[in-house]
Order: structure tokens, then sequence, then C-alpha cells
């Protein structure tokens, strides 16, 4: 593994206060995993696969999810996404195993289960919502 793509917790802590000021703050808006990674001055998720190191997205997004919950913020990686591709608008399947919830984008997902994981992400994305105004506005 290069060394450009290993990540520490003051990158975690870069891309939780990106995805903070830009996504949370912003009305709950969605923001892309390139810009996350670009944050956190991490090569872009793309680049990361073509190296052949796609676990590192997976591994640095999950530090993302058990970082926010350290710092008692929401759970602020339901707002990252992809931009292109099947899975544009949604998060990645590592964002809904690290809840164990179904990816609703697998092709073995049974409807019901697709439904309760949808409801499950919009939960969250309100929830960061939520909490961005509240920070935003100084109610913290």
């Amino acid at each position: 593994m290069s060394p450009s793509h290993q990540f520490t917790t003051n990158d975690v802590d870069a891309a939780i206060d990106f995805v903070i000021k830009n996504g949370a703050e912003d009305r709950g808006q969605t923001v892309s995993y390139s810009r996350v990674f670009e944050a956190a001055g991490l090569p872009a998720p793309q680049y990361l696969h073509m190296d052949g190191e796609p676990q590192r997205v997976t591994e640095f997004m999950a530090a993302v999810h058990h970082r926010c919950k350290e710092r008692q913020l929401p759970p602020l990686d339901a707002l990252v996404v992809h931009v292109a591709g099947y899975r544009a608008g949604f998060p990645d399947a590592g964002y809904f195993r690290v809840n164990c919830v179904a990816d609703p984008l697998a092709d073995r997902t049974k409807p019901e289960a697709q439904a309760a994981s949808g409801r499950f992400w919009e939960t969250q994305r309100e929830e960061c919502k939520r909490w961005g105004i509240k920070n935003r506005r100084g109610r913290l």
C-alpha cells in the first residue's frame, strides 16, 4: 500500500469537518466522495479503485462513521454519495454494510429490504440536516 493511501485521525476529522460545512450545515446537502477525500488530502476514490485498493474507500468511510460517533456527531457519512454511475446519488454499499442494513441497490435485495434501507438512509440524512441547522445557528 502506498503511503499516500493511508489515512490518520486528522484526515478523518478533516473529512468530517468538510461534510459539516458543505453538507449538514448547507441544508443537509449531499457531497461527493471525491470532494470528501480531497478535503482529507487523500486520492480520489476512483484512483484508489484503479490502484487496486478499493477497500481503502470502505475503510476510510467506516472510520468517518465511527469517528462521528466518537465526536457525538450525527451520521455524516449518510451525506456522502456517488455522482456518477449506477449508484449516482446514493452512498456506497459500505455505508449500508456499516449500518447493518441491506444495500438497496444490490441485485439480491428484496423489495421490503430495499424500502427499509431507503427509509433508514432518509432518516439519517434528516438527522444530519436538523443537526446542521442547529449547529449553524449556534444552538448546540
